[in-house]
């Protein structure tokens, strides 16, 4: 048996080349988290079309953490006795629902978010890592520095799970500028907070005696929980829209698109 890499600390750089398909100038990659699946909120639905959109069209796929919801006794609020389901069969249909993905060496890699975080700290046992064993794609840990090369170009993406608890679309995406300052990357990618978001911020370096700017695009990646009868409703936090983005990686030009 293949002894485990991974020991500790997960990797630090994710270096993949991402194919261009036939005909095309651009690769373009998912990012999807936030499922929790097994909550009564979640739409299973949502997530099965945008898997189903992302295996039609070839789509790479990055996860961003807390797939499932494993609610503990230990957990804040009630969800160990709301969720529809035990950990195990959670965890068991989130890799029957990956594994297509996988198969088709779709997945990037998979970041581990705080409600897997709940099961290590009650157990030890890292159901992450566990995914990223199972389906065998790469386990990036609670952040990442990621290089993808697309055609000529190569852009630098810093993912993290994240942890801020901000109410509003603009102190949550305040709260991953300042995260941002410590990174210079082509994209900063932040799950967590529940909301769809993106921004650029310019940055100016001297290259080759020249001045030349620097985008940074600014990326929070949505979720799959509905809003009607959850955590969100009750704490009379603001209603976003579902859904993960697709980001879309230039091979003629250095250039990021999002598309919601």
């Amino acid at each position: 048996m293949k002894k485990d890499a991974i020991v500790g600390r997960p990797i630090r750089l994710n270096q993949q080349t991402l194919q261009l398909k036939k005909g095309e100038n651009f690769a373009e990659v998912m990012f999807i988290g936030d499922v929790h699946l097994g909550s009564p909120q979640c739409d299973k639905a949502r997530l099965m079309r945008t898997i189903e959109y992302c295996l039609k069209l070839q789509l790479y796929v990055v996860l961003m953490g807390d797939l499932i919801e494993v609610g503990t006794r230990d957990s804040v609020g009630a969800g160990v006795y709301e969720q529809e389901f035990c950990g195990q069969s959670q965890y068991e249909q989130m890799v029957d629902i990956l594994r297509p993905l996988a198969e088709k060496k779709l997945i990037l890699g998979l970041l581990t978010g705080n409600h897997e975080e709940r099961v290590y700290k009650s157990s030890g046992v890292n159901i992450s890592k566990m995914f990223a064993r199972e389906l065998g794609v790469r386990y990036l840990g609670d952040a990442c520095w990621s290089k993808f090369k697309v055609g000529q170009q190569t852009y630098t993406i810093y993912s993290l799970h994240g942890r801020t608890g901000s109410r509003f679309d603009g102190t949550a995406l305040l709260a991953l500028e300042r995260i941002s300052t410590s990174f210079f990357c082509d994209i900063i990618v932040m799950g967590h907070a529940h909301k769809q978001i993106s921004s650029t911020v310019l940055i100016q370096k001297v290259e080759n005696c020249l001045v030349r700017e620097h985008k940074k695009t600014l990326l929070i990646t949505g979720s799959f929980l509905k809003y009607d009868g959850g955590y969100g409703q009750t704490a009379g936090l603001p209603i976003s829209k579902l859904g993960a983005p697709k980001v879309r990686f230039y091979a003629n030009k250095r250039d990021i698109d999002i598309f919601w």
